[in-house]
Order: C-alpha cells, then structure tokens, then sequence
C-alpha cells in the first residue's frame, strides 16, 4: 500500500490509527489505484456549463436505447407516467466495469407545440416485474433549461452501483416529480427525451467492480435476505418547497401577514384559481430522515436547490446563459444505515422510508425517492448482530431527537409604511448509529457519526406595506449548511472500512422586486421590476480508507450572478456572473472548468487550467459530479 505523511484527516479508531486522508490530493496513485485505472480526457457535459460528462473507459462499450423521442407530458393525463422497456445488451452479457446512463433533454417549448414548459424535475427509474411505477428505482433525476444558447442538454449517471437491476428486461418509467411551475402552463410538458445505458465489459485490465447484491425500493415493506452485511440508502432530495431556505419566522408572519402573502417574494408558486402568495414561513432548517420500522436510522442534508426563476414573475433569475450547481443534475445523497443489517437480516418485513423534517413539523408518510443498497454475506445464509447505539432515535415512532435550535435574533419593525426585519437562527444535528453483524468471517462493528450545522442570517424591508396592488419586497439572505460525516466497520482492531466526508453548501441571495396583484382580478400578480445577486457554492471533500489502499477527492463548484430586470421595457441590467466546477483526487484526476458571461452572453470559458499539462483528465472510476461511490474497485 502507499505510505504517506498522516494528514489533518487522520484519526483514532478502536485503537488503530486510520490515516483516512493520508493520500493527498494529486499525489501519485498507488499500485491498486493503478490496477485497472484508465486516465480519460474529459469534456463538460454541455456548451453552456461547466459539469463534467461522467468519465469513460479505454473500452469498446455496448449501447442500449432506452427511448427517443420520448415526450415527458404527466400533466395531459393526471397520474399518468410515461414508459419504455429496457432489454439487457445482448452483446455485453456483465459482470459490467462500468454502467452510464446518459440522457439528453430539450424543453418542448420549441418542439411540440402546443405544449408549454413547466421545466419540472424529471426522474427516469426501471421497475420490476409487478410493473408498479411506486415500485420502480429511481437512476436519475434532471431537467433542461429553456435557454436559446442551447437547445439540448445532456445529463449523465454513473449507475455502476445499480448492476443487479440490468440483467434482466424491466419496465422503465419517466415522471413528472414535482408542482414547481417553472413557467406558467396550460397544458405542459417537462421535456422531450432520448436516453441509453452504456455498457462497459468487464477485462482483466478493467475488472468488474465489487457492487450491491440487490436495489429495493424505500417506502414499502420489504422481507430481505437473511445475510446482509452491509446497507445504504441512496435518496434524490427534492423538498415540499423549493425557497425553504427564505422562510421567515411563523411568529413574524402572526404580526405581519404580508410576508407570507406577498406575492413579490422568493417563490414560484402559480395557481390561475388562487392568490399568488410566495412567502415562506417557518424555520429554515431541512434535512430528510431515514426510517426503519419507523424508527430514525440516519439522515441526510439537503443542498439548497436553486429555481431558475426566484419569482415566478422574475423569468431566468439565475439560469441564463449558465445554471447553478445542481440545477438541471440533482445528485443522489447516500446514507450508510449498516449498523441496521442483522436488523433487516431477521427475516421479518421491515419497512425503509425517507420522510423531510423540519425544525418545527415533520413531512407525513415515506418519500417515494429513496432506495436500499444491499451487499450479502455469500458465506453465510442467516447474519445475526443487533443495533447497539441509536441517538438519533427517541423510540417513538417518526419521532427524531429534537433539532438543537438557537434564535439569535428575531427583530422586526414598522416604520410608517416600512417594515424592517432582521432575523438569525442557528441549527445543529449530531448523531451516532453503532452495530454488529456475525458473519461467515466473523463479527463485523460499524459505526456512523454524523454532524450537521447550519446557519441562517435575513435582512428583509417590506416598502409600502399597506398597498397589495403595488408594493417592494426585499431579502437578504446568508446561508451556510456543513455537514461532515465518518463510517467505520472494524473486525476487533482492525480497520475494514472507513469513510470520512464533509459537504459545505453556501448560499447568498441579494433579491428585490416590485409589483403586487392586478387591480381588477387579485389572483393575478404582477412584477414591475426585480433585481438579484446569487452566490452558491457545492464544496465537498471525501476520503476513504480500506486494507488495500486509500483515496480522497475534492470537488469544489461555484456560481456567482446578478441580474436586474424592468418587466416595462423587458430589458435586462447588471447582467453577469462566473461558474466553475474544479475537482481533483489522490489518483491523478484534474478537471477544471470555469465560464464568465454578460448579459446573454459568454465572455470567457477556461479548461483544464492549472491541471498537468492544461487538459482535464480524470480516472475511469472517479465521480468528479460529486455523485456517491462505493470503493467498488478497490480491492
């Protein structure tokens, strides 16, 4: 194994010292990194942003069609999902290297006409033989962008992890998955599709790498085998609300109901039959649990999802010429629930459920994008072990420990016709699930950390207050999320596995805007003029240690924007903003993307700089999206 220098990452386990990040970013790969490890040129995913493609193999692949053409249109017919059939490759039998799915979206706007885009988020998933589409596993999750830079917009997933599902023909699914009226809509179509897998085979150079035995579906009652040793729970976090993180406290709304029903706030909610309120109230802490048995086994942070309009009425606030991070490619989190294995192994149905939470009401019933990871002790039919550490639980059912909540300020004043307010909150989450297994090959101890902390800091000014029909809406929001996160299996002393990550979500928003509701119809709202400033940023550093070698990665994206719009003139001011998403790990990987525009239009675009030789280059088996991986290949 390489042997490096203990880095501040390194830390004590059960005696042992486990330098988790002791392979430092961008020094050389050690002989297992090498085994197998195929160095590829890189491309950004699309013209107008800087995501990286998901890295390729030095192989010939086999590629199978999922659809084309297909046109993604749940609202026509309420309920309704959109279909195909997935055939395995024939010429591509598995174990696979390497599984991509790749998918390339156009808004309908400009292709079938009549519809209209609602731009909603899109999630592609396969099912199983009972052919129900709450049943399926969900593989991606993606919209387009109604951009006339770019009529198409590709979107990838390394879905190697998901190989047990692609042995077999299935039924596949398209939906709809959320009510965020991007654009107002009659009759609407999120996007017209074409998707395939790619298929790498599995060689003596590039092996097929060690993935999940079984994918179940979360929120449904399942009987699992009888020897898992290790779980995961992969979730697609897409909240109730998409502007949570600018709620304004329920106590401020009592006093001052125009917060909430202003309809010129952060918000995109469209109802021709209601009023356009767009406010938020609440506190400003999310995350999602996971639940076995309804009991809380983990949870798993929310990243603050930018819309691509900040007010219905504001039309590309922050997506034109180039979105923010996560805006057409949400990624999946994963939630390491192991300690739960001898659990689920006793032969009993137990059910898996993912449910958001907030600091003062917890989401109703499972959500229905979750699914569980499952590896299986092949030398053994029956694990037994039990959960020995649970401090995320308070033994009621759905019911988590309390979210440790501290308000700094929550100041708000009237001036006349003006109302001032400052508010600041503080949240924090910790929690430590610890377990055993016994396994073919002994007692197996696992242990998870997890800490969350956020803050939130609001300056909001409601001018002209009394006027519904005309008036300014103001916020200033500084908004920071940091999670960190460690899992360790141990066999007595000896360290197995162990996985420290930590996911830092910046957000400030500067946003005003002036309108209110039409005089002769106040279901209808109107903005007059708007302006916004956006910083956010995706920084997550990884790092893994097992027996046979180690591996850290480092991705680091960030948008920075502004724009002012006069809905009098149409015009558009102060229109300009930089995008970049850099990665890197211990292996050699470099990718390094960076766009700069005014108005409309690019003004610079960089590749590779500062990478060796100026080129993005990145190992067939890293995630530079930020996506979660498993080790698989590191063995």
């Amino acid at each position: 194994m390489n042997t490096q220098k203990r880095s501040p990452w390194a830390f004590l386990v059960g005696g042992a010292i486990a330098a988790v990040g002791a392979l430092a970013v961008g020094s050389p790969p050690s002989a297992a990194q090498e085994s197998g490890s195929v160095i590829t040129p890189v491309p950004p995913m699309n013209t107008l942003s800087v995501e990286p493609r998901v890295p390729r193999l030095g192989i010939t692949p086999c590629v199978v069609e999922l659809f084309r053409g297909l046109v993604i249109d749940n609202y026509v017919v309420e309920g309704d999902f959109d279909t195909f059939e997935y055939v395995p490759p024939a010429g591509c039998p598995g174990p696979w290297a390497k599984v991509i799915l790749s998918v390339d979206l156009s808004s309908p706007e400009d292709n079938i006409p009549p519809y209209y885009a609602a731009l909603d988020n899109i999630m592609i998933s396969l099912g199983d033989e009972s052919r129900d589409p709450e049943r399926a596993i969900e593989l991606m999750m993606a919209t387009p962008q109604i951009n006339e830079g770019a009529a198409t917009w590709r979107v990838e997933r390394d879905v190697t992890d998901y190989s047990s599902l692609f042995y077999v023909p299935r039924i596949g699914f398209a939906i709809n998955t959320d009510n965020y009226y991007r654009f107002p809509c009659v009759i609407c179509a999120s996007a017209v599709a074409t998707g395939r897998l790619i298929f790498y085979p599995a060689t003596a150079i590039q092996p097929a790498p060690d993935v999940p035995d079984a994918i179940y579906s979360g929120g449904y009652g399942w009987t699992f085998p009888r020897n898992i040793e290790r779980v995961y729970v992969d979730m697609y976090l897409q909240p109730y609300s998409t502007n949570w993180f600018s709620c304004v406290p329920r106590s401020a709304v009592a006093d001052y109901p125009i917060l909430l029903s202003t309809p010129v706030a952060i918000g995109d909610n469209y109802d021709p039959s209601e009023e356009n309120a767009q406010g938020c109230q609440g506190a400003t802490y999310r995350d999602v649990l996971v639940t076995v048995d309804a009991q809380p086994a983990g949870a798993a942070t929310l990243y603050p999802w930018l819309n691509s309009n900040l007010n219905i009425r504001f039309p590309h606030s922050v997506d034109i010429p180039v979105s923010t991070p996560q805006s057409i490619n949400l990624m999946p989190v994963r939630v390491d629930i192991t300690p739960f294995a001898a659990l689920l192994s006793d032969g009993t149905t137990h059910g898996i459920g993912a449910i958001e939470n907030y600091v003062d009401f917890l989401a109703q019933g499972p959500s229905r994008w979750s699914q569980m990871l499952v590896y299986l002790d092949h030398g053994s039919q029956q694990i037994t072990g039990a959960v020995t550490t649970n401090t995320l639980a308070t033994g009621a059912p759905w019911a988590p420990m309390p979210i440790e909540s501290t308000e700094v300020r929550n100041e708000w004043q009237q001036e006349g016709d003006v109302l001032h307010g400052n508010v600041e909150n503080h949240y924090r989450r910790q929690y430590e699930v610890a377990g055993y297994v016994n396994t073919s090959h002994g007692r197996i101890d696992s242990r998870v950390k997890h800490e969350h902390v956020l803050t939130n800091v609001q300056l909001v000014r409601v001018e002209d207050m009394s006027n519904f029909e005309h008036h300014t809406y103001a916020q200033n929001l500084d908004f920071v999320s940091t999670t960190t996160r460690s899992s360790v299996r141990q066999q007595g002393t000896k360290v197995l596995s162990l996985d420290k990550d930590r996911y830092h979500y910046p957000l400030k928003i500067d946003y005003q805007a002036t309108g209110g509701v039409v005089t002769t119809d106040d279901r209808l709202s109107y903005i007059e003029r708007a302006r916004t400033s956006v910083i956010q940023g995706q920084h997550q550093q990884r790092a893994f240690y097992r027996p046979e070698g180690t591996y850290a990665n480092r991705l680091y994206a960030n948008f920075a924007g502004s724009r002012s719009y006069n809905a009098l003139t149409g015009t558009s001011s102060n229109w300009y903003g930089a995008r970049s998403h850099y990665f890197n790990d211990s292996a050699g990987s470099c990718f390094r993307e960076r766009v700069t525009w005014l108005s409309a239009t690019l003004t610079s675009h960089t590749q590779g700089e500062s990478c060796p030789n100026g080129y993005n280059y990145v190992r067939g088996f890293a995630h530079p999206d930020g996506s979660p991986e498993s080790l698989g290949w590191l063995r």
